[in-house]
């Protein structure tokens, strides 16, 4: 939970000033640097899958909602 909300933390922070870019890359290092901690100390389980999962959601969460509050330049097109 802690991780998570460590991971919802970055992604907002994030958020506020990347592109979409960088969270793809973040994510990915995400999920490379939990799955392998996962499969060398535990193994890989339904469990573990979900937990990955979860980190996931919570730093896209965070990035979307620094995204939203910040306003994207995009927004703007069309006025």
């Amino acid at each position: 939970m802690v991780v998570a909300a460590l991971l919802f933390l970055v992604g907002w922070l994030l958020g506020r000033s990347y592109s979409v870019i960088i969270l793809a890359l973040t994510s990915s290092v995400i999920l490379f640097t939990a799955t392998t901690i996962f499969a060398s100390v535990y193994g890989i389980d339904l469990l573990r899958v979900l937990i990955v999962l979860g980190y996931l959601t919570a730093h896209q969460a965070g990035y979307l909602l620094g995204a939203y509050l910040t306003g994207y330049p995009e927004s703007d097109r069309g006025r």
